[in-house]
């Protein structure tokens, strides 16, 4: 990374205490939602986290055992992440 340059990434925890079945219930979820498009997934032991594309960004869904489940938007429209999270915030 350059010394001046930044990225604009917004990380939203949908659950605290969010287990497993709730990240597979949001992951089923994205992926039926248009525009949503998964391009990958990493799977550890503690952590799971799947990649999508969305709009021509990239968007995170995270599954940690010490922080539930987040969702981190990388992308310029904050709107756009905050209407996302709290649509994925419903499904629970």
């Amino acid at each position: 990374m350059k010394p001046f340059e930044y990225t604009n990434h917004t990380e939203m925890v949908i659950s605290e205490s969010g287990n497993l079945q709730e990240f597979y219930r949001i992951a089923n979820a994205l992926g039926k939602t248009r525009h949503i498009h998964l391009m990958r997934k990493e799977d550890d032991a503690e952590i799971l986290e799947w990649h999508y594309k969305y709009r021509g960004n990239v968007l995170s869904l995270q599954y940690s055992v010490y922080n539930g489940v987040t969702l981190v938007y990388n992308g310029k429209d904050r709107k756009t992440a905050d209407k996302l999270a709290v649509r994925l915030r419903e499904i629970q």
